[in-house]
């Protein structure tokens, strides 16, 4: 019953919780714990860290029980002096130090699948707060539309109590009930855009597409001062920690592993076998117990078609691994330089927004309604520093949004922050 309530509970909260507001934080943790694909790379790496220890064990030994030299006709045990029962207890052993490479190539490849799992993990993480981000951009697309709307609607009513007066045209009029719809339409499309990322959001967390879901509310902007960031020395670092690469690195020390331990089966294994044998008396032969051993080794008498293949196979398996850490490799160099140059964009469009284009375009805005009411300004320049007005504040949340998203990005190729606040 105690489980049961507390299933209840885990279900109920969260959607407690999400009705009013999303959370970003708790939409992580959420995420880390709801991911099927996350907890898949969680227990791959759980299976092969199992291996390790098998890969570097002897095969089990064998126990054999013969009855040896019975005659057919009597099956009798003490008319032969040859007959007797005997007990032998066989080991296969490789050939020094084959099994410490497969040891060490299941422990490089355990620790690819673990470094893959972190790399997961983060780019988990980055991809809740990049559809948080968007979600949060498509509701403040829709309020500065619901905003224009409402300021063209209050122009509408105006003009048409002019029209009545016969003091504007009947053209006018329609133009601006022509804009007034136009907006109204952009604003379906961004009703239909919230229910899109909305969807992209849940999918992210682990949840159904249609899961109850707050509004995003971003409660302080992340702060960074560019200039102690430098391009290159980012890139290093990015190298040197990312775990993804980490991951092909240890495919490649696990490919070379291999290799070694291909080369060495042209060396021989052997085979240790000792027994005991126990004797019943015969007339003439006093019974003495018999003990024996022996030691086989093999031949790699088909090495043409074996080892040599399994050498080939080998070399080709390190050199793909050689090849995927370089275009890994090439790859964060590429996102680094391109994820950098967006960033240095976003972070300059942000403080010229916020430096006074937003104000001005807004006192603008005030300025051409009452100018347009007078007549001192006509009807496609009022329109215009309206459109502009609201066009720049969507431009400054893109900006934001991509200057959060950019940030995020250099987190999950990172693995740790970037100098910032989330």
């Amino acid at each position: 019953m105690l489980k049961l309530i507390v299933t209840f509970l885990s279900v109920l909260i969260p959607l407690a919780c999400y009705s009013q507001s999303a959370k970003l934080q708790d939409l992580i943790e959420e995420a880390l714990k709801g991911r099927p694909v996350l907890e898949a790379a969680r227990y791959e790496a759980m299976a092969k860290e199992a291996e390790i220890g098998p890969k570097g064990s002897y095969e089990d030994p064998m126990v054999e029980i013969a009855a040896l030299n019975y005659p057919s006709d009597t099956l009798s045990a003490g008319e032969m002096g040859m007959t007797g029962n005997e007990i032998s207890v066989t080991q296969k052993i490789p050939f020094p130090g084959k099994l410490t490479k497969l040891r060490k190539a299941t422990r490089f490849e355990f620790e690819s699948k673990s470094s893959t799992y972190g790399q997961m993990r983060l780019d988990l993480i980055s991809e809740v707060r990049i559809a948080f981000w968007e979600l949060f951009l498509a509701y403040q697309k829709r309020d500065i539309l619901k905003e224009q709307i409402a300021l063209i609607g209050q122009l509408v009513s105006v003009l048409r109590s002019k029209y009545t007066l016969g003091n504007v045209s009947q053209a006018e009029l329609l133009a601006l009930q022509a804009e007034e719809g136009n907006l109204k339409d952009e604003l379906l499309t961004a009703e239909k855009q919230i229910q899109v990322k909305s969807g992209d959001l849940n999918r992210s967390v682990g949840r159904d597409s249609n899961a109850p879901l707050g509004r995003p509310e971003l409660s302080a902007r992340a702060k960074i001062d560019l200039s102690n960031l430098n391009e290159d020395s980012l890139q290093a670092k990015i190298l040197e920690r990312n775990p993804g690469l980490m991951a092909k690195k240890h495919d490649l020390s696990a490919s070379n592993e291999k290799l070694d331990y291909t080369k060495k089966n042209y060396l021989p294994d052997f085979e240790f076998r000792l027994a005991y044998m126990d004797r019943v008396p015969s007339p003439g032969d006093r019974g003495v117990d018999f003990v024996s051993g022996g030691i086989g080794f093999t031949i790699p008498l088909w090495a043409f078609s074996k080892q040599s293949q399994e050498l080939q196979g080998a070399v080709a398996e390190r050199a793909r691994s050689e090849r995927l850490l370089e275009e890994e490799r090439r790859h964060i160099q590429h996102l680094v330089h391109t994820m950098f140059s967006e960033l240095r964009e976003s972070h300059a469009r942000l403080q010229l927004y916020e430096g006074g284009l937003i104000p001005l375009a807004r006192q603008a805005v005030v300025s051409s309604k009452t100018a347009y009411l007078t007549g001192k300004l006509d009807y496609v320049a009022m329109v215009t520093l309206v459109k502009n007005r609201f066009q720049t504040e969507f431009a400054y949340n893109e900006a934001l949004v991509t200057y959060l998203s950019r940030i995020a990005e250099f987190e999950a190729l990172l693995g740790e922050p970037l100098g910032v606040s989330p």
